[in-house]
């Protein structure tokens, strides 16, 4: 049996104003397959389950259509809703210990719904509740017990039981794995696998998006009420279309990766309005009225331009994608096709393709001498290829650079591998960072002021006249590694090309540099190139990883797939030599 929302809104009223829970979603439940609702907290994804049983709060203000096999649900018919419930649709409720009633054992619970809904006998109720415990691991004894006498992942499992006792149709789970361990997780993972191989559709409501993968077919992403993408779920965290699913993936534990977790910027608030717009909301239904201009996400968003403020994206198909999103979901903010560069009769870059997204961190990783350096000089537009095109934002970037340079490279910061040598030691702090301003033709000195305090700010670097007036020479090197940032990020740029800006510092200085890049990184939106020989750190701060040889890129992917499980022999001789293993050890230091 099938379940398809169709253009669902949902509206709450309460004493002071309306929340526009749900925003015209439309969702397919199919037989056989399992949907992955994630969103952070406050999207609407329970909001949806609870629509779909009739179980929304007196006073909800609903639009658009639920229907069960194509047939639609009148949800004002009792006798309908009492049909649907438990029999057709049933659902595992997030919280179990507040769903249960403290005063009844578990087994009598789990055989309520065959005492109520069916003519059931009590010992035929008991005993098919009885299996049913039993088949998700609750003993006898466990069975007898009260709810608050069991841990929180007997108590979901007890949900389950409950769920499933009456064979429903179409099954329903509301975080079913929050706060369970992993061994609980399979067996959450087994129930919807035997659910599927039987016919049922399965509606998994999780933030647990590794398990979405590992669990669902294809997975929704909702973000304040709004469906942003659907995708197959394998490519949930490995190739998203919509920054909001890259960013949720990036925040995600994940045991594939080892880069460290980001946020996402900014915070999610539920959209409401005052109840002076009821009348409104009343006549069409779906809280167009309550719609603000333009997209929702933009304000968060990576590579948001100035329309995304005022016309609202709609659902388009994008492969096997479906992303709402002005732009067609992340765009290549970067692309390198076939550059090559030779210093006379030395080939430092052969032919490559390189593309870095918008919102991504890049790692480009070699030893030294593989053509690291060139490549990330080509990528600023300092530096011109012998062959090949190269675009930035999809526009050519040699047509741009030969029209209008200053305007590429306020768009491009570049932070250099060595900060001491970029500086002219005549300049003060404040010369080195209102430099670039200066040559863009921002005379202004209130705007330098200004800008020097923010991004002195940004790099936590003090603001003060005092450390304005110092020279480099008077600085450490981790102080002249955060004002080599500070400068590629005073003209607002929306690419960052850091050339090795680790390799002089030391562990304890180097891991903060690596906390601000990334924090930067995602309070600003940027997109990062991250120039490194370290494979540890390419680990820690990569999306993707590519991997240079003499010039040539033989390796490119997600981090997690090419660090974990490198296909090209030269990628396996890095990791080997970074691990030490006797192998490598042996071929650079023979007998």
């Amino acid at each position: 049996m099938s379940l398809s929302v169709s253009k669902l809104s949902v509206i709450y009223r309460t004493e002071h104003a309306l929340i526009h829970a749900l925003d015209e979603v439309d969702l397919e439940l199919a037989p056989g397959t399992s949907t992955a609702l994630i969103g952070e907290s406050g999207s609407g994804k329970s909001t949806l389950a609870l629509a779909c049983l009739g179980l929304l709060p007196e006073g909800a203000i609903t639009g658009g259509e639920i229907r069960l096999n194509g047939e639609a649900v009148d949800y004002a018919d009792p006798a309908a809703v009492a049909r649907l419930r438990w029999f057709r649709v049933a659902m595992a409720f997030q919280n179990g210990t507040a769903n249960l009633n403290p005063v009844h054992t578990v087994i009598e619970q789990v055989a309520e719904p065959l005492l109520c809904r069916t003519a059931t006998k009590r010992p035929v109720a008991l005993a098919v509740a009885a299996q049913a415990l039993s088949r998700l691991g609750l003993s006898e004894q466990e069975r007898q017990r009260y709810p608050h006498q069991l841990s929180g992942g007997q108590v979901q499992r007890v949900m389950l039981a409950m769920a499933l006792v009456l064979d429903p149709d179409v099954l329903m789970l509301d975080e079913p794995t929050s706060n369970l361990d992993a061994a609980t997780k399979l067996v959450v993972a087994e129930v919807i696998r035997e659910a599927k191989a039987r016919g049922k559709a399965v509606l998994l409501i999780t933030h647990d998006l590794e398990f979405a993968v590992q669990a669902a077919d294809r997975a929704a992403v909702l973000y304040s009420g709004q469906l942003m993408e659907q995708l197959p779920a394998a490519k949930l965290l490995t190739l998203p279309h919509h920054p909001y699913t890259m960013a949720l993936g990036r925040a995600c534990p994940d045991m594939e990766r080892a880069r460290d977790l980001g946020g996402i910027r900014g915070e999610s608030l539920r959209r409401s309005a005052d109840l002076a717009a009821l009348p409104a909301v009343l006549a069409q239904r779906n809280g167009a009225s309550l719609r603000p201009p333009g997209c929702l996400f933009a304000e968060r968003c990576t590579q948001a331009v100035a329309e995304c403020s005022s016309s609202q994206p709609q659902l388009e198909a994008v492969e096997e994608h479906t992303v709402r999103c002005l732009r067609r979901g992340i765009v290549k903010l970067l692309e390198l096709r076939g550059v090559s560069k030779s210093y006379k009769d030395v080939s430092a870059l052969r032919p490559v393709d390189l593309t870095v997204r918008a919102g991504e961190v890049f790692a480009l990783i070699g030893e030294t001498g593989s053509g690291k350096s060139t490549l990330s000089m080509i990528a600023s537009g300092s530096l011109k290829p012998d062959s090949g095109s190269r675009l930035f934002d999809g526009r050519d970037m040699d047509e741009w650079i030969r029209s209008d340079y200053k305007s590429l490279a306020r768009r491009i910061g570049v932070v250099y591998q060595n900060p001491a040598e970029s500086f002219s030691h005549r300049f003060t702090v404040f010369d080195i960072l209102t430099e670039p301003l200066k040559i863009h033709g921002i005379t202004n000195k209130v705007i330098h002021i200004e800008r020097a305090h923010e991004v002195l700010t940004q790099v936590h670097l003090p603001e003060d006249d005092a450390f304005l007036r110092q020279y480099p020479h008077q600085l450490n090197m981790g102080a002249l590694q955060r004002l080599s940032i500070a400068r590629a990020l005073i003209l607002r740029p929306s690419l960052l090309i850091a050339d090795e800006p680790t390799s002089a510092l030391d562990p304890s200085v180097q891991a903060k540099v690596l906390k601000l890049l990334l924090h930067l990184q995602t309070e600003l939106g940027l997109s990062l190139l991250f120039v490194t020989h370290d494979l540890a750190l390419a680990r820690k701060v990569s999306d993707r990883v590519g991997v240079l040889l003499k010039g040539e890129l033989v390796e490119c992917g997600p981090a997690s797939a090419v660090l974990e499980r490198p296909a090209h022999p030269y990628t396996q001789f890095l990791i080997g030599s970074a691990r030490g293993t006797e192998k490598n050890r042996a071929q650079l230091c023979p007998a």
